[in-house]
């Protein structure tokens, strides 16, 4: 596999390894290096950018963080991968641990974003739809002696609900934020006893029932409803 000839023309006014990273970023974003690609090797980039060995790794080690390249050791060269939500994701834990986001924003979007995914997913779910969510919510009510295992359930509950949703946008961004507050649901329980934990696990399935019932019943408005109630639940809980 050649490796592609790259078209960087660094601003001297910016940061090197910044520079670098965003223009790659940017040609892996829109295409112009495309899976499987390879990029030259550290040292060609050196001499083609005239820059150190520490400023192309930590610019390389972004991308690799971010999804965007894999990193072989004793290739030639990174290698360009097919673009997934941790593309996505990881910007946005990092806008949050730097406090660029918080988790009250994060809190209040989901309110009205999940509450009209809700209502789409009462008009257009399936029967397959229904029962994934109905095992899904049996699966977590087996787990609350098992928080790490009822987190993932919670997250998958709302996947579900978005993919009833029909709406792709729906679906990637449920994805992306679920696994965001998965951390921030699990901090929250390390702090609670074992009965506590047990209340609010309680608590949130049996909103998401509510929730089902709605959708299955085919009452948007319901739906909307219960999830408002049951994102400014998850605000107070976690205390937001």
């Amino acid at each position: 596999m050649e490796s592609r000839e790259l078209h960087i023309h660094l601003d001297p006014g910016k940061r090197a390894s910044d520079d670098i990273y965003e223009q790659l970023r940017a040609m892996i974003t829109s295409g112009a290096l495309k899976p499987g690609d390879r990029l030259p090797s550290e040292r060609a980039m050196m001499t083609e950018l005239q820059r150190s060995r520490p400023t192309i790794r930590e610019a390389l080690k972004r991308l690799e963080q971010g999804g965007y390249v894999t990193s072989t050791q004793g290739a030639s060269g990174a290698v360009v991968q097919e673009l997934s939500l941790h593309a996505a994701e990881e910007p946005l834990k990092d806008m949050i641990q730097l406090s660029q986001v918080s988790l009250q924003e994060l809190n209040e979007y989901r309110q009205n974003n999940d509450s009209t995914i809700a209502a789409w997913a009462a008009k257009r779910r399936s029967d397959e739809d229904i029962a994934a969510m109905r095992q899904c919510i049996a699966q977590a009510e087996n787990s609350l002696q098992d928080f790490e295992n009822f987190i993932e359930l919670d997250v998958r509950f709302h996947s579900l609900l978005a993919k009833a949703s029909a709406n792709r946008v729906a679906i990637i961004v449920t994805e992306v934020l679920g696994n965001v507050e998965k951390e921030t649901l699990r901090n929250k329980i390390l702090t609670l006893s074992e009965d506590e934990w047990v209340q609010l696990g309680r608590r949130i399935l049996d909103t998401h029932r509510i929730i089902l019932s709605a959708i299955e019943q085919q009452d948007s408005r319901a739906a909307r409803s219960a999830m408002r109630a049951h994102t400014e639940a998850a605000g107070r809980d976690l205390q937001l």
